[in-house]
């Protein structure tokens, strides 16, 4: 399938349509549109909004509801302060080191130099990398310093002899895309990224695409890695996740529409040049 130009800002229009619909009185969003806001799908909103080159239409609410959520001291997850910070930053907007936000990134830290648990992960977090991201990706906003090369060698230690990245000696998708990212962040040279090419040529010709978060790691692990996934099969994929309502949902044959599925649909398109 291609797309044309028009395809694209009509399925943006709808898109952006959906993620303000999701807005609710407290200023923050959520895709069920029952209060209260989640900081996360708050986080989801406004990063799809500027994928699209747009600004969201009640911003000072916005603010006030990310302020709130950390003058109030109610953030107690990295998730959360996660969304809350990079929030922030994504509407230009300054968020200070407080004594509570050092407080639980300090708890995070493990034996083995990173963040986060390595093993026995709770069923919602998808890789044993993505606290370690989240969390110098908070401090890196922060401007605290860390110490890059203990983060390198943490993420390296599960490096495969396939490329990619992931606990046990088997690559996962998220491991390897939460590896890209952090090399991101602490820079080129701690690690090669050539070795993925084996990786990225095996997914490229034999994994099997059933959700639509793997077609999200997938395009940005290219992306890092400085490459363009082009794919007509995962182009199709995306499109047909869409659903009336200009949301898009996990599954292109079944499933509602949330913040996060759209949120990933647009990173998608746009890391393969199509937004």
């Amino acid at each position: 399938m291609t797309i044309s130009i028009i395809s694209v800002k009509k399925l943006c229009r709808s898109a952006a349509t959906y993620i303000e619909s999701c807005q609710l009185e407290d200023g923050g969003y959520f895709f069920a549109r029952i209060p209260p806001s989640s900081a996360m799908d708050t986080y989801y909103a406004i990063k799809s909004l500027s994928i699209m080159g747009l600004t969201p239409a009640r911003l000072h609410d916005i603010k006030d509801f990310l302020t709130k959520a950390v003058e109030g001291k109610t953030l107690k997850s990295i998730n959360g302060l996660f969304a809350v910070i990079e929030s922030f930053y994504e509407l230009g907007e300054k968020c200070t080191a407080s004594e509570h936000i050092l407080k639980i990134l300090h708890s995070l830290g493990n034996k083995a130099g990173g963040f986060g648990a390595i093993e026995n992960l709770d069923i919602e977090v998808v890789s044993e990398l993505e606290t370690t991201y989240r969390a110098i990706k908070i401090m890196n906003r922060l401007r605290i310093d860390f110490d890059k090369k203990q983060i390198a060698d943490f993420v390296l230690r599960f490096n495969n002899p396939d490329g990619g990245f992931g606990y046990g000696g088997i690559s996962t998708l998220a491991s390897t895309y939460y590896a890209t990212e952090i090399f991101k962040i602490i820079g080129p040279e701690y690690n090669d990224s050539s070795h993925l090419k084996g990786y990225l040529n095996m997914l490229r010709n034999s994994h099997q695409i059933n959700y639509l978060e793997e077609i999200f790691w997938i395009s940005m692990i290219f992306r890092n890695t400085g490459r363009i996934l082009a794919d007509n099969a995962i182009l199709d994929f995306i499109i047909g996740c869409q659903r009336s309502n200009g949301g898009f949902a996990r599954k292109d044959v079944i499933g509602i529409p949330t913040l996060e599925d759209t949120y990933y649909a647009l990173s998608a398109l746009n890391a393969m040049g199509y937004i």
